[in-house]
């Protein structure tokens, strides 16, 4: 009988141990959803030219000709020797690379901490979202069209954002807008 009250409060201990590192836990997760509500934006650029090669094209309504025929030069290259012969693969190239056109030409990417990114075009019908992971040197994006494109970081500050597109070869190069 002089075991039990040694017992009792062994199971106390427990029971408090337990209890004050489950709180602690619990305060410690809750926490970096805090840190995470005041760090909203990450970054704001807009876009300030595009190059492929020795071809660059500024983001301006003059360069919207040349802003396609840097995206159709990127994608006649990744085309095979076969492909480049059949009229319906030349199409899709010239369909695509309009596409390409519109989704960047004289827009701004922003992106928040919270891993969104928006893709806002002066044509308010072609701007678009989705959502990003910074991997070091790398860029993973996912369009809200389900599209994905990976890219490499080649130069990144408050002022400079400049991008390449990993699969076509395309440079962006990103400023921070004056406000």
């Amino acid at each position: 009988m002089n075991k039990l009250p040694l017992y009792l409060p062994t199971i106390s201990q427990k029971i408090s141990c337990t209890l004050l590192l489950t709180i602690f836990i619990s305060c410690l997760s809750t926490m970096p959803v805090y840190a995470q509500s005041n760090l909203k934006l990450f970054g704001h650029w807009q876009l300030q030219k595009v190059s492929f090669k020795n071809m660059v094209a500024h983001a301006t309504e003059q360069d919207k000709d040349l802003f396609l025929d840097i995206f159709k030069a990127a994608l006649y290259e990744g085309l095979t020797e076969e492909q480049r012969l059949t009229l319906e693969d030349l199409e899709w190239m010239n369909a695509e690379a309009e596409i390409l056109r519109d989704t960047y030409h004289q827009t701004t990417i922003e992106f928040q901490s919270s891993g969104a990114f928006y893709n806002t075009s002066l044509n308010k019908d072609k701007s678009l979202s989705g959502e990003y992971v910074l991997d070091k040197k790398k860029l993973l994006l996912e369009w809200e069209t389900a599209d994905k494109n990976e890219m490499k970081l080649v130069k990144i500050t408050g002022d400079e954002f400049i991008l390449e597109d990993n699969e076509l070869g395309v440079t962006y190069y990103y400023i921070k807008p004056n406000n």
